[in-house]
Parts: C-alpha cells; structure tokens; sequence
C-alpha cells in the first residue's frame, strides 16, 4: 500500500517535471495541488471552530443539566450537533491529510536520490573483466519506470540541483562542508522559520485578549520550531515543500481574518464574545463560590473565638481565687513546695 502512494507522488512529480524540467518548481506544483485540496477542509473546519464557540454557552448549559448522566449528556450533544451541522473533529481533518503527504513526499525524495553503486559491475572490475571506465555511482531513482523523464534525468547523477542549490541534500549537511556553501540552504531555513512565526502572530492577532492555557502556549511555541527543525534536517527538497506551504497558509489566514473576523455581524467577532461572556460567567460563579465559602467559615470561625475567650476567663477566674487565700497558707504552701525545712527559732526554750 505505501509503495502505491510512493509511486503516486513519484509519478505526479515525473508529470510536473515533464511540464517544467526544473525539480524545485515541480515540487512547489505538488505543494500546491495538496493546499487546493485541503484548503476546502480547512475553511470548513475553521468555520466549524467558529460555531462551536460560538454555541459554548448552550453547551455548558448541556453539560451542566445532564452532568450526573454521562450518556444522556453524549446524545444530547450529538444531537446539538447535528442540529447546528457542526463536526467537533473537523479541525483535525486538514492536519490528517497533509501530515501523511509530508511523510510521503520526504520518502519519495529519499528514495528518488539514493545512492546505488553497481555492485555486478564492481566485481567484474576487481576480476579483470571491465574497464574501470564503467564503473558508475549516482542516483538511482526507486517508485518510477525506467523510461520516464524524471528517472532518466536522476539516473546516475550524484545531486538534484535547482537554482544552485542541491534538492538532495540537507541544510545540516551543508552547514557541515563550510558556511558559505551552506548560506542559501540557511536563508530558506530563515524564511520558512519567519514565516510560521508570522502565521502565529496572524492567529493570535485576532483575539489578543483571548485566554490562552499553558499547553497552548507551549504548543504555539514548540510548533514553528519542530516545523523548522524537520526543515533543517530534511533534504533541501522537503524545504522547497515547507517554503511554499506556510507562504500559502499565511495567505489562507489573511483570507480567513477578512471573511471571518471583520465586522460586528462577523461570526468569528460573534464567537469571541460568546466566548468572553463564558468567561465572565465562569469568574462570577467562581467569584459566589469563594464568597460562599467564606461565609460557611466564618460561623466556624466565631465559634472558636468564643471557645477561646471562654477559656481564657476561665482561667483569669481560677487564677483570682488563687490569689485570694491567706498569706500564711500561701508562704506555707510555699515552702511545702519549695521543700526546705522551716528555719529554727533563735530563741531557746526555757527548761523547767
């Protein structure tokens, strides 16, 4: 099954190649076919999202009224829905198909430029049979038939150059044979690094002040560096697919903002209210919760104030009868708890 779909792209690059012999503008046309494909997707996912923030609050009032009953709460949402046509998944779907496309196509190149040396021909070589002269090593391309352009243009090369850079090989390798060899694989790697930072930056420039968790964040954070690094460490080819895919998805954003997002009557305008007023019916609730909860603690509080000023004057009580005994018990008690014996009288009994 994946030798088919390695055969597929192969092929679909043999027929862009064969319009325009140039393998960095073959590439960008599979790139190209693949967002035409998946923009339909995306939109609709988007606009999928849209809605599903905009109905949160009727949702949380589901989850709120069915939340004992964790089956009936599922039927009641799908059935919410099916009746608003929203799919809690279709976010998913664009990712689900350029995801594999991407791991595709990185195959397909691996397998285009791998280096085969004829092995047959060596031996004969070593025993004497053949010149040396027929001794070849280069490309020999897999998932294409013999007699195509594509194949018959990779065969026995040893690079996949377009505009003075080799497809084949990857940023990382360059960087590895001297800087200024390198410098045009690194100025690619810097676009595609500049560019996702910029579709972040359109995403989140919709909604500043929505409230965004930690693992957001983090993903926000971590995504365009994965992105850049896979482009790093890939073959330049995968770069010409990363350069030419986020220049289309910033201009899918930019269309996105301007038809979801302009103007009050705007259904991403209506989803960040309805989000906000979530929010600040979550912050009242937790506002009487916290309230409540003070007031439940403050009889408890009360009680054990009067504990305490009942005992203290307890104390102050039995301590003001303990003064009130008479002196001489007082000095007697004492000495009969300092445990030294009374001083004898200095005056001496008189003898009878």
């Amino acid at each position: 099954m994946l030798n088919g779909l390695f055969e597929l792209i192969a092929n679909t690059l043999n027929f862009f190649y064969t319009l325009v012999p140039n393998y960095a503008v073959a590439i960008a046309l599979l790139t190209l076919v693949v967002m035409v494909i998946t923009t339909p997707l995306t939109l609709k996912s988007t606009r999928s999202m849209i809605e599903m923030q905009r109905l949160q609050p009727e949702i949380r009032r589901l989850q709120a009224q069915y939340k004992d009953d964790r089956q009936k709460l599922n039927e009641e949402l799908m059935a919410f829905y099916r009746e608003h046509q929203i799919n809690p998944l279709g976010g998913c779907l664009p990712l689900l198909i350029q995801a594999p496309v991407f791991s595709i196509l990185y195959y397909v190149v691996r397998g285009l430029t791998r280096e085969a040396m004829f092995e047959s021909v060596q031996r004969l070589v070593r025993d004497g049979y053949v010149p040396d002269a027929t001794v070849t090593s280069g490309f020999r391309p897999k998932y294409l038939d013999s007699d195509t352009e594509l194949y018959q243009s990779l065969l026995g090369d040893d690079h996949m150059r377009a505009f003075g850079i080799d497809l084949s090989q990857s940023p990382a390798t360059a960087l590895s044979e001297g800087f200024l060899h390198a410098l045009p694989y690194v100025l690619v790697v810097a676009v595609i690094a500049a560019l996702s930072w910029y579709q972040q930056k359109q995403i989140m420039g919709r909604n500043p002040n929505a409230e965004v968790t930690q693992q957001q964040q983090m993903m926000m954070r971590i995504g365009p560096l994965m992105y850049v690094f896979f482009a790093f460490v890939s073959p330049a080819a995968i770069c010409v697919y990363f350069l030419v895919s986020t220049v289309w998805r910033v201009g899918q954003q930019h269309y996105i903002t301007h038809a979801l997002y302009r103007g009050e009557d705007a259904p991403g305008v209506q989803a960040q209210k309805a989000m906000a007023q979530l929010r600040a019916q979550k912050e009242k609730e937790g506002g009487g919760a916290k309230a409540a909860k003070k007031a439940a603690t403050r009889p408890a509080d009360a009680d054990r104030a009067a504990g305490k000023a009942t005992a203290k004057s307890r104390s102050n009580g039995s301590s003001a009868k303990g003064s009130t005994r008479p002196a001489g018990k007082a000095s007697a008690g004492t000495r009969a708890s300092s445990g030294k014996p009374p001083p004898r009288s200095r005056k001496k009994k008189k003898r009878k």
